[in-house]
């Protein structure tokens, strides 16, 4: 196709580049659509793909969570202070493991349960009272008279199944075990080794109790205060307390109660014993000594579990004290230690373990 120059009008060849006659440079021809590249007049212009947001919401909650658990990991690994509410969870997590070894504080013992029926004299009111209350509880039947030959006319209670059901090896059971309601005192903790020891006083009441379990039955089981009171002793080990175990508790129980007598200065007491011609006067003529035996068991009625350490008791001396009569100090081995302590006869006449 011919392009003619706009400056002179002289008519050019299609493909020339300058004017023929004046040398005036032409304009490029555009190029002609194809046909697979042509769009329609109507047809709407393609969108952008848009950007991909990134997930700011979850990512911000992954790191919360992140945090999170590391705060709790934290505070896992940092060592248990004494206080109620560590003392409250360690002990009910322990009780609650063993529920049938403290099953017997939540037993009856006061009558043969183990019986079907219970028979009993129309003079004997105490008895008769208290199974009224088991009657009226639904464990016994209403009383019939009977004929017994030489004791005449006498009660029969009969025991009911709901009875029979909380029976456990002949004692009425209101509960499965124990559970602590409130920690009430606590021993300072004290080193031994690696460990922390504390003796800690709680009151509990019956886990997972009875549905007949009426105030007459928890006043016979706790006294008027409705609910028992015990001791255990806890220890703080790779920096959590728990409540010892039997091995634990054992060896902790001498180790604790040696340093008791030692920091109550009973070594210092036994200093001051009289020594010399007077001393040996004393134990001439004075009263007798106590025994090994007679030590041992004043040891044990101050703290029972020592029991478990009598086969390295032995008793090594005794001295009477010059100025308070009756009394001895008296060296001995127990617990893998040597110690003091002292010693007097109480109004019944048994040696008891004093405290200076």
């Amino acid at each position: 196709m011919s392009r003619f120059c706009t400056q002179c009008g002289t008519v050019n060849e299609a493909d020339a580049r300058f004017c023929d006659a004046c040398g005036k440079p032409l304009k490029p021809r555009a190029p002609a659509p194809s046909a697979s590249t042509a769009l329609a007049p109507d047809t709407p212009p393609i969108p952008a793909s848009p950007r991909r947001r990134l997930p700011w919401p979850w990512l911000g909650g992954g790191i919360a969570l992140l945090l999170l658990l590391a705060a709790a990991a934290w505070y896992w690994l940092q060592p248990q202070e004494p206080s109620r509410e560590v003392f409250m969870a360690a002990i009910n997590q322990h009780l609650a493991q063993h529920d049938a070894d403290y099953r017997r504080k939540v037993c009856l013992r006061n009558l043969p349960y183990g019986k079907q029926s219970l028979v009993t004299s129309p003079f004997d009111q105490a008895s008769n009272a208290w199974l009224g209350e088991l009657v009226k509880a639904g464990l016994y039947a209403a009383p019939q008279k009977i004929s017994n030959g030489f004791f005449g006319e006498q009660l029969e209670y009969q025991q009911t199944d709901l009875a029979r059901t909380a029976v456990v090896d002949g004692h009425l059971c209101v509960g499965s075990g124990i559970e602590a309601v409130t920690v009430t005192q606590w021993s300072p903790p004290q080193a031994m080794g690696e460990l922390l020891v504390s003796q800690v006083r709680y009151d509990f009441q019956p886990r997972q109790p009875v549905a007949w379990l009426t105030p007459a039955i928890r006043r016979e089981l706790f006294g008027e205060a409705g609910k028992g009171e015990a001791r255990i002793m806890l220890l703080r080990k790779d920096g959590r307390w728990q409540v010892a175990d039997d091995g634990e508790r054992q060896a902790l129980e001498a180790a604790v109660f040696m340093q008791a007598l030692a920091k109550e200065g009973i070594e210092r007491a036994g200093e001051q014993a009289s020594t010399g011609l007077k001393a040996w006067l004393g134990r001439l003529f004075g009263p007798a000594e106590p025994s090994a035996d007679d030590i041992w068991q004043a040891l044990l009625d101050y703290s029972p579990l020592l029991a478990s350490q009598q086969q390295g008791y032995a008793k090594q001396d005794c001295t009477a004290l010059a100025q308070q009569p009756d009394t001895f100090s008296c060296r001995i081995r127990v617990g893998g230690g040597s110690e003091r302590v002292l010693l007097s006869k109480n109004g019944d006449g048994a040696w008891q373990l004093r405290l200076p």
